[in-house]
């Protein structure tokens, strides 16, 4: 039956209770500023009652355990939603970069260098006589030359930024899994001593939200309290231990740049499967969008090299050229097939014709070189077949050099030209050209032009007091409307154009997608506050509520000390 001294117990409980729940609430008031704290609350039971004749008579209330309010399921769905958010968020970042590159539109774009190289080429056709038109044009050469040299060097440098990405991401997931494990060692013991791990569960599920925004991730949770977490099919952490990753750096990805890094697992040298997060945003942004853009400016560059070099080779300026010439390309080897002597652009069956001059300019020997680009290589024209066949001329010598390059020398008082070049030897050799490089980052224009722009080609006559024909010149001009890229569908402006608006509609699809993702992420985020942040005027009214059911508790015992002095009193 009911004693004094059970309703002494019962306020003692009351007392006991109401300390833990003000404690955890003044625990949550605390931590309301921490990122990733849960709220707790103490879970009661009823203590075990007495049982008397007449019925059950409590024992007050007793603390289960202290929960941790966190829904699963949010966790989840954020943490799905964050991978994506993290790998558009890289991507965001690069696509501005991207479009700063091109700054279009705009009057200091390359598309406004193109246009005014153009407009140089039309004003050189009407003006071929003109020495400052032939300076203009070489000017705006220059300029988009450096132009496309610029965007390329600013490409290559975005990549190298988005390798170091990967270089400082992957040292961050070690360090995260590697918290994480220590993480799970230190719940196990704690819960399986039958204490509570809330807070050391809120600090593991925040790296855990960290780790998913970097690459993808799934996890389970063990019954021990313990999370393991995998990538694609591989096992990273795996109760207290874990799987480092490394950034190795291999030429596989790209011959022209061995710096570029792979991730890779220390343990095994296998590959991580990377599918989203950050990681793979500078991945994908790495080796698919940039190399994307840079690929269609080398094209763009390459083929405005050879079509005007095409043309170039074949002509002749104000004057024969009485200086020495040397190919821009190199050969492998003299003796090589031209098709198979590593020459940036092709040969095809055709010749060429070579004349020599006299002072007075009168043509003193010429010849036509035959080349043969087709059939058994080892019947194909070679270098050293050019070469012996200028040697053969009056008042010329040529000499391939150590380094694979065809210099071609007048004598004193000689000059020469070039002319109908059908098989594009001239071109892709380099020699009489008016653009030098093979691609974006090394396209310039020709040093030989720079100093004597006398020798820009601007006829195909071979009289050379024909100063006035503009016939190769008006050939030039015409490439501003050829359909030369994009499979022979588009002009120079049309593809870099159409250059300009795929990297804006991508830009623009990753800000709707970058958009959606922060959306998601948000909203899940805001749910799982809901359910588990701390509210600080919910807060303050339990802790009044506590208070009040720790004085009652109090005046309970208070009550039962008086009674049971009275009683003691009466026994006296």
């Amino acid at each position: 039956m009911g004693t004094l001294f059970s309703a002494l117990d019962i306020g003692r409980a009351g007392l006991q209770v109401a300390q833990v729940q003000l404690d955890i609430t003044g625990h949550n008031i605390a931590n309301v500023n921490k990122i990733g704290f849960s709220r707790q609350r103490v879970e009661l039971i009823t203590r075990m009652p007495n049982y008397t004749p007449y019925g059950a008579i409590g024992r007050g209330p007793g603390v289960a355990g202290i929960e941790r309010l966190r829904e699963g399921f949010l966790d989840f769905v954020y943490r799905q939603s964050v991978q994506g958010f993290g790998n558009a968020s890289i991507r965001a970042r690069y696509f501005a970069r991207i479009e700063d590159i091109f700054q279009e539109p705009g009057s200091t774009g390359f598309g406004t260098r193109l246009d005014a190289f153009f407009d140089a080429l039309n004003d050189f056709s009407t003006h071929v006589e003109d020495i400052p038109v032939r300076v203009a044009l070489l000017s705006e050469a220059q300029a988009l030359a450096a132009g496309l040299k610029q965007a390329a060097e600013r490409l290559k440098t975005l990549r190298t930024n988005a390798n170091e990405e990967v270089r400082n991401l992957v040292p961050e997931a070690n360090s995260l899994m590697s918290r994480i494990a220590d993480l799970n060692g230190r719940i196990r013991e704690a819960e399986l001593s039958g204490q509570s791990a809330n807070d050391l569960r809120d600090d593991r599920d925040v790296l855990i939200d960290e780790l998913a925004q970097i690459i993808n991730i799934t996890y389970r949770e063990r019954e021990d309290g313990q999370i393991d977490i995998m990538v694609g099919s591989d096992m990273v952490v795996n109760g207290d231990k874990y799987r480092e990753m490394r950034a190795v750096a291999t030429p596989a990805i790209d011959p022209g740049r061995p710096d570029l890094l792979e991730v890779r697992f220390v343990d095994t040298d296998d590959l991580v499967t990377i599918t989203d997060g950050e990681l793979f945003g500078a991945l994908n942004i790495r080796d698919s969008v940039l190399v994307s853009v840079d690929n269609r400016l080398d094209e763009l560059a390459r083929t405005l090299i050879h079509a005007v070099n095409r043309i170039h080779s074949s002509g002749n300026g104000l004057s024969a050229v009485g200086v020495p010439m040397t190919s821009t390309y190199p050969v492998n080897s003299a003796a090589t097939a031209l098709t198979l002597a590593g020459l940036p652009f092709t040969v095809q069956d055709g010749s060429f014709e070579i004349y020599v001059y006299d002072s007075a300019g009168n043509i003193v020997d010429s010849v036509t070189v035959p080349v043969l680009a087709s059939g058994n290589p080892a019947l194909q024209t070679d270098l050293a077949a050019i070469e012996s066949a200028i040697n053969g001329l009056t008042g010329m010598s040529a000499l391939v050099g150590p380094d694979g390059r065809l210099t071609i020398t007048p004598d004193a008082g000689y000059s020469f030209t070039f002319a109908n070049d059908t098989s594009g030897a001239l071109a892709a050799l380099g020699l009489n050209s008016f653009f030098t490089g093979f691609d974006a980052e090394t396209i310039d224009v020709n040093q030989l032009l720079l100093d004597h722009p006398e020798y820009v080609t601007s006829a195909y006559s071979t009289d050379p007091l024909d100063t006035g024909d503009n016939s190769a010149a008006l050939d030039l001009a015409a490439l501003r409307n050829a359909l030369l890229l994009g499979g022979d569908t588009q002009t120079f402006s049309a593809y870099y154009q159409a250059t300009v608006v795929q990297v804006g509609v991508d830009t623009r699809a990753n800000d709707q997608t970058l958009t959606v993702e922060r959306s998601f992420v948000e909203d899940f985020d805001r749910r799982r506050l809901e359910v588990s942040g701390v509210n600080l005027d919910e807060e303050v009214t339990f802790l009044i509520q506590f208070q009040r059911a720790f004085e009652a508790s109090a005046r309970v015992i208070t009550v039962a000390d008086r009674m049971l002095e009275t009683l003691l009193n009466v026994a006296l």
